[in-house]
């Protein structure tokens, strides 16, 4: 009669933890790159979303509507508000959530709030804006033409 024990031996089981710990470490950073560049495009497509509103509100409404840091001052990653600029900052029509902790937004140089006419044409500033956000090694561009428009990576040309 046969009265092997059946199960691993000490080494076969060595052998496979190894094999599944360097597996996780070459998926560890994959996995964070994945959730950075998800996360950066998830807060992209909320400003893009943002300002998207904000144009197209103030054609609606035929008059000049602003989006703005909530708090005022340059301080984009926080939260932003859209409003009629006509009336007081009362106005509220929407409010973007701030950008993950970590994130770095920086506009054209001097703006604190972009204005869209009636026509949905940039009011103020008098030049095209340009958002770079970066999130890690995550990074995304985003313009705002003179004309309104809102074009994600080029150029507004």
């Amino acid at each position: 009669m046969d009265h092997r024990t059946k199960g691993f031996t000490l080494i076969e089981v060595l052998v496979a933890v190894a094999l599944v710990v360097i597996l996780i470490t070459m998926a560890v950073p994959a996995f964070t790159r994945s959730i950075q560049g998800s996360k950066a495009d998830t807060e992209v497509g909320d400003l893009q979303r943002a300002l998207n509103y904000a144009r197209l509100e103030a054609i609606d409404r035929g008059t000049t509507i602003r989006l703005r840091p909530t708090a005022g001052g340059s301080v984009w990653t926080g939260e932003l508000s859209v409003y009629d600029s006509t009336g007081t900052s009362a106005n509220v029509l929407r409010v973007v959530p701030a950008m993950s902790s970590g994130a770095t937004l920086t506009l054209t140089s001097g703006v604190t709030t972009l204005d869209f006419n009636n026509l949905g044409g940039l009011a103020a500033p008098s030049t095209a804006v340009v958002f770079s956000y970066t999130l890690g090694t995550q990074s995304r561009t985003l313009n705002v033409c003179l004309n309104g428009r809102i074009q994600s990576g080029g150029s507004c040309g």
